[in-house]
């Protein structure tokens, strides 16, 4: 199961929980994201002819320049949905929900060759990332207010390495007023690869 809770950019929890319909790219969206991650990966690994480099330059510069005309407002952006699996972006690698709950999330992530830092190890910033995003969930999860990263402290225990089915954990600890305290673990099967503790603030009424 795909990313399912979050919070969105106006403090309304259920912003982007709408079905995604046909006229805003609905189902080729999601893959399309899926096809971008490909890409990515498969681009970070392949030294490509120099025709083949011309020719995806070109197609690329083709479609920026047909996307500028399609600009719209944040609010009403479809890329960042978190009902869409990655959230149909190339940022943060597709996370599963094995289970989910009010102060809890546990699941599976795989980091592509996209995030190689060096010798089959993700690069580390990625990993800060993956757990600001995670953290940030459950923060926002059980019908809280929405809230925003304070602090984010990572600690590196192994290698993460790419192209592996890794175990996440994401736990709600305490709520001191507005701050909330939320920690995280990264493993590769029974290797505890990082862990994370993060503090959220509560957004004030009319912030975002």
């Amino acid at each position: 199961m795909a990313e399912t809770s979050d919070q969105g950019v106006t403090g309304d929890p259920h912003w982007n929980l709408t079905p995604l319909p046909a006229d805003r790219g609905a189902p080729d969206l999601p893959r399309l994201a899926e096809a971008l991650r490909e890409f990515n990966d498969l681009m970070t690994g392949a030294v490509a002819p120099p025709d083949l480099v011309k020719e995806m330059l070109r197609q690329v510069e083709a479609f920026n320049s047909e996307l500028r005309a399609h600009q719209v407002p944040e609010r009403d952006q479809i890329i960042g949905r978190i009902d869409v699996p990655g959230r149909a972006q190339g940022l943060i690698p597709v996370v599963h929900t094995d289970s989910s709950g009010p102060d809890h999330l546990h699941g599976r992530v795989r980091f592509g060759r996209y995030y190689l830092g060096r010798n089959g190890a993700v690069y580390g910033g990625a990993i800060p990332l993956l757990f600001d995003s995670l953290l940030g969930r459950v923060s926002n999860g059980g019908g809280r207010l929405p809230s925003r990263t304070a602090y984010l402290h990572v600690d590196y225990r192994s290698i993460t390495p790419i192209g592996t089915d890794l175990r996440f954990e994401a736990r709600f600890v305490r709520e001191e007023g507005r701050k909330r305290f939320i920690e995280g673990a990264l493993y590769n099967g029974d290797t505890l690869c990082a862990e994370a503790e993060g503090l959220f603030i509560t957004l004030r009424p009319g912030q975002a």
